[in-house]
């Protein structure tokens, strides 16, 4: 059974993964919906693997106070959560404002952040494959700390660059004129 969902949870990073390279690589509609399908699945991903981390944490502090817990699951499952949320707001960001971005009517900046988003978020999907492969992730269930601190790091660079993506996407659309 252990074996059945982990190769479910791979699959579906190497499936975002692959989404991803569609959507640097094409233009226009179906790099958006690329990256909208890259983004939903490297959510059920990401959360099959909560799963795992939450369930080895609560193991591991079943008589320790509230506040220990809490702490606990911060350390060990905060880059997963913050890299849950930042993905779902760029998915959110993307399906809200679909037809603007479809129809060219954002600034050029839109897609210079976006794929920096794109890719950060790679790098961060790419260091965490890296560890729950590894023997150690699949016995124990935990991945290092430097680890977890780098994930930190390249999201809260991540959520700036989705941060950035909402202000361009909220503010400053365009109706359409080019250069000639």
């Amino acid at each position: 059974m252990k074996d059945w969902y982990s190769s479910i949870y791979k699959g579906l990073i190497i499936t975002g993964f692959i989404a991803f390279i569609v959507g640097i690589f094409t233009q226009g509609k179906t790099s958006l919906d690329s990256y909208i399908a890259g983004y939903s699945v490297l959510i059920l991903g990401i959360m099959m693997l909560l799963i795992i981390l939450f369930n080895n944490v609560l193991k591991f502090i079943q008589n320790a106070s509230v506040s220990q817990q809490i702490y606990q699951i911060f350390i060990n499952c905060g880059p997963f959560i913050l890299i849950l949320a930042i993905i779902s707001f760029i998915l959110y960001l993307m399906i809200k404002y679909k037809k603007n971005i479809v129809e060219n009517r954002v600034s050029n900046g839109y897609y210079s952040f976006s794929n920096i988003a794109a890719i950060l978020i790679f790098i961060q999907l790419y260091i965490i494959y890296t560890n729950i492969t590894t023997p150690s992730f699949e016995t124990t269930g935990k991945i290092s700390s430097v680890t977890m601190n780098v994930i930190y790091l390249l999201g809260v660079l991540t959520s700036i660059c989705s941060i950035i993506l909402y202000t361009i996407l909220k503010y400053f659309t365009t109706d359409g004129f080019t250069i000639m």
